[in-house]
């Protein structure tokens, strides 16, 4: 009986070594394009602080990938709204073009 026991330690503890998760890698690659939004968005109102961001939509084609964020800023007493879209190269990652662009 305690062979039995010790075995089926064994198998569990093999089988349960063996499980990997994937849903961080998106949350990752994710993470770093709303990083790069609130750094040019930073760049472009260096007074301001950040309050909240938010990915509205993004849309990728077979050479080029466009994701929009929308940020919520606070300057002074101010609290404002800008629009950041990055484009940039689907396979590589290099980025072509960014807007900031303020809600009106």
């Amino acid at each position: 009986m305690k062979k039995w026991i010790f075995l089926l330690t064994i198998l569990y503890g093999l089988t349960a070594t063996q499980v990997s998760f994937s849903p961080e890698v998106h949350a990752v690659s994710q993470k770093t394009w709303e990083d790069v939004a609130v750094n040019e968005t930073k760049k472009r109102y260096p007074l301001s602080q950040v309050l909240f961001s938010q990915k509205i939509w993004d849309k990728a084609k077979k050479d080029i990938t466009v994701k929009q964020y929308r940020l919520t800023l606070r300057e002074g007493m101010e609290d404002f709204a800008v629009y950041t879209t990055i484009t940039f190269d689907s396979s590589s990652g290099e980025i072509k073009k960014i807007q900031v662009i303020p809600e009106a």
